[in-house]
Formats: structure tokens, sequence, C-alpha cells
């Protein structure tokens, strides 16, 4: 007991010592809280970068450095001013700029300005510019500045993906796409209201003219006569459109139709969606091969069905020769493409459009009897005429022009038909003129395209039109985000819908060719 006593004593005797001990090193016995360090996000700071390793040997950007390193680009350079050995700050490299804008639509950037906000610190941005930061209006510029170069620009693309075996042109699907135009809906106006505007806008610039540089700084004077010579020619532009409307017929009531003040050549079109807005009718051609766009057309018209012809000679102009096999949806299927492509030597896929029946009579679901239903006049070939269960005859009146046929219209005489007893059940609505009826003629190009769409083999083929066909469409809107252009005007956004489309193609080499070359270097 009494050695259990002494241990108790001195154990309890540490356990104080050590409990002390630790009460000397919290904060408050050293005489304050504790100290961290301060995280400052708002500091500027130096700090060493190696670019080249900015990003990894498979990231995007230096896809894109590679393939428009291919390409030749001195029809870029009429317009650089900078010269080598003499004064003048030097230009930006046209390889760079076309990198940037390709860069920056594969990741579903499409503004100037966004892209200048990047160049401070996204690194495939960096590494492509040095870590330099160009400027948005120099993008801007650059982008609908060189059309007919870029045009170019983009056959070039064409030619190194057919001779990489990309593009074979055996089979080529036609799509159209509606994309929304950069103008308001409350931005359409009738013409007495453009004529309005247009009259303010010219006393605007006259009064914007007069301004003294006492009375404004200089800088801001130009601005604002800026702005108002650039109000103006929006308006005199819209005015022309309305004149164009005019000489293509568009719209029923001319008073009625309405241009965009601004964006005067956008349209108003129906969406896949449902309702209308004013948009561009993007039509592009892909290859079925590999997926390769090989045509892109922007077009005013709201259709598709006439757009074919001009698709096929983009497609024609771009590679110099015509696709063997043309697919596409119901919206270009026509009497008039069935016997062009015909002629062109070309196949032409699409679903048939059964019109049997449709058109025999205007009559026929209106009250009339079985009995004097179209099928029941008998046709005399001699004398071209029918004659009706009465006897009378209807002679030839004209013809008309129908979706997939050609239809000739034969008509009684109104005497006939005024005093026929059975007119109730004839033609009962008719107190006008005699009794019509149509006689349905089918080319023997149509009669062909229907029998051939019958097969199973074209079937099958049709329905790999929505995979290929459709994928540029969705990989524009969704991945690229091109829901609208970003600019206005038909010529500047034909201009975009050319680099969204280039850009397809060079994501469609880079899954193709460049990432499965860039895998076996690195495993060899």
């Amino acid at each position: 007991m009494a050695s259990e006593q002494g241990i108790l004593p001195g154990c309890g005797s540490a356990v104080g010592s050590e409990a002390e001990g630790e009460s000397k090193d919290k904060p408050e016995a050293r005489g304050g809280k504790p100290r961290y360090e301060v995280i400052d996000r708002e500091q500027l700071c130096w700090r060493r970068v190696d670019i080249e390793r900015l990003v990894g040997e498979e990231h995007a950007a230096r896809a894109v450095w590679e393939f428009v390193g291919q390409l030749d680009l001195s029809g870029y350079q009429e317009e650089v001013r900078a010269v080598e050995g003499k004064a003048g700050r030097p230009a930006w490299e046209p390889r760079l700029l076309i990198s940037l804008w390709v860069y920056a639509y594969s990741e579903g950037v499409g503004s100037a300005r966004a892209i200048e906000e990047l160049c401070e610190w996204e690194p495939g941005y960096q590494w492509l510019t040095g870590a330099r930061v160009v400027n948005a209006h120099t993008l801007s510029d650059f982008r609908v500045k060189h059309e007919a170069v870029l045009q170019e620009l983009f056959v070039q693309i064409l030619g190194l993906l057919s001779a990489d075996g990309l593009i074979t042109l055996e089979r080529v699907m036609q799509d159209g796409s509606k994309i929304r135009a950069n103008a308001a809906s409350d931005s359409f106006r009738r013409k007495e209201r453009v004529e309005q505007a247009l009259k303010q806008a010219q006393e605007q610039v006259v009064a914007v003219g007069a301004l003294s540089e006492e009375e404004t700084s200089r800088r801001m004077t130009k601005a604002r006569q800026r702005a108002a010579r650039q109000r103006q020619e929006r308006l005199e532009h819209a005015l022309e459109e309305f004149n164009k409307l005019a000489e293509e017929g568009s719209g029923k009531d001319k008073e009625k139709r309405r241009v965009s003040t601004s964006d005067p050549e956008a349209r108003v079109m129906k969406q896949a969606g449902g309702g209308f807005a004013s948009s561009y009718n993007v039509q592009i051609d892909t290859d079925a091969a590999n997926g390769v766009v090989v045509a892109v057309g922007v077009v005013q018209a709201g259709n598709d069905f006439e757009q074919l012809e001009s698709g096929i000679d983009r497609v024609k102009q771009n590679l110099g020769k015509n696709p063997q096999q043309v697919v596409t949806d119901g919206g270009f299927v026509s009497r008039d493409n069935i016997v062009a492509m015909k002629g062109r030597g070309i196949e032409f896929i699409g679903p048939c459009v059964d019109e049997a029946g449709k058109g025999q009579s205007s009559y026929e679901g209106r009250g009339v009897s079985p009995a004097y239903h179209s099928s029941q006049f008998v046709y005399d070939e001699a004398s071209d005429s029918y004659r009706c269960p009465q006897g009378k005859v209807l002679s030839y009146e004209g013809k008309e022009e129908r979706h997939m046929q050609v239809s000739y219209r034969y008509r009684a005489q109104r005497s006939d038909c005024q005093g026929c007893p059975v007119r109730s059940q004839c033609c009962p609505g008719n107190r006008v003129t005699g009794r019509s009826i149509h006689r349905s003629e089918e080319l023997a190009e149509v009669t062909e395209f229907r029998h051939k769409m019958q097969s199973e083999q074209a079937r099958e083929i049709y329905r790999q039109r929505a995979q290929v066909a459709e994928t540029p469409n969705l990989w524009i809107k969704e991945k690229f985000g091109l829901r609208q252009f970003s600019v206005r005007g038909l010529s500047k956004v034909g201009m975009e819908a050319l680099w969204a489309c280039l850009t397809y193609n060079i994501c469609v080499w880079m899954r193709l060719r460049w990432r499965q070359a860039a895998a076996v270097a690195i495993l060899a």
C-alpha cells in the first residue's frame, strides 16, 4: 500500500507538468490569435511561365496550329503594310489569326472581344499567341474582311482532306438549317416607317456634322458622326430590300411587307421548333464517307427544294466534280429536282411523296355523289377532252405544275352545268362556271424515282441520312454555339458560316488523323 501510495503522487505530478506545458503552447498563452498566409486575389504578380508547357502534346490548340501551317496563306499578304527593313508596326501573322478563330469556334466562342479576354489567361490562347493579347478589332475585321481568300482557304482544306482519303464524293447528303440573324424581332418595319426613319436619320447626320469641337470632344464628335452615318446607311439598305422583295414577289400583300432596320437582308422564317424568327437558311453538303462538309451556302429563302442544284454547283466548284449520289430529306424532293439530278447523272435518294389521287377534282369531298367522281368521266385521247356521265363535254382549259406531277385541267360549259338535272350531285357548290376535273401526268423520271425508292436498298441509304447530314448542324449549333450569327448582312453571315464549317472539318481531321498519330507517337 505504501509503495502504491508512493507511486500515485509521482504519476499525478507528471500529468500536471504535461498539462502545464500544453497550456503554454496555446496561441492565447503566446499573446495573440493564429496568423495565416493571406490570399490576395486582386494583386498583380510577376512569375516565370514556360509557354511551351502551358498545354499538353494532345491539346487542340497544337492540332489547329499544325493544320493551319499546311495551308498557303499568301492571299492574306496583299493588305499587309508592314515591310521588313522599314518603319511601322508589324502585323499579326494570318496563321495566328486563323488559328485563334478556329480554336475559338471549336470551344464555342464566337466573339472577338471574348477571344481578346481569353488571351489574358486561357492556356490554349496563350500558347497560340505566345502569351500576348490580340486586339478584338483586329480579330473582328479579319473574320469578315477577306471573303474570296476565305473561300479559297475552305477549298484548300478540302484538298488536304481529300488527299488524306477523307473525301470520296460517292455519296453526299444535303441539309438546310435555319440560324437566327443578328436582328431583333421588333426591328422589322413597314416601308412607310423606314422612309420616315431615314428622313430623321438624314437630318441627324446634318445636325451632328454641324457640332463644333468646342461643344464636345473631337473623339465624341467623330463617334456620333459615324453612328449617325451607319444608321442612315442601314435604313437606305432597308429600302433597297423592299424593292428586292417587290421584284421577287415575296409576300401576298405588299403593304404588309416588313424589313429589319438592323439587318435588312435577314428574312422571317419558320423555325424547326415552331414559331417564326428573323433568320438565314444555311445549306450544308456533307460527304458520307467521313462526315466532311464539302460545301456551304447561305440563302435568304426559307424553302429547301430550290437550293439543291445550287448546293451541287458549290460541291463541283470546290472539288472539281459532281457527287455520284445525293441524299436529302423530303424538303428537297420535287419534280424539277428529280429531273435535274437525272440530267446531271447524279442518283437522287429521298423520301417518296405519294400524290396519287390528289388534285383529281376540286369538287370531290364537297357533297359530290360517287357516281359523279372524276373516275366516272371518260377521257377521249383523240379530242383531248372528257365526257361526263350525262354526255356533256369537258374541254381542255390549261395545265398546272404540281409538286411531283403536271396536272391538265378540263372544264364543261357553264350553260351545260346550270341546266343539268343532276347538278346537285355533280357540282353542288358551283354557281359561276362549269364542272372541272384534272388529269395528272407523271414524268418518266418521277416514275423511275418512285420505283427506286420502293426498294429496300434505297430505303436503307435514306435511313443513314440523319446521322450524316444533321451532325454538322448539331455541332455548329450545340458545340460551337452558333445559334445566332454574330455579324449582319448576307455576305458576312456567309463568311461566319464558312468559318464554322471549316472549323468542323478541322475537328474531323483532328479526330480521325491527328489524335491517332499523336497516340502512336506517344507509344513509340
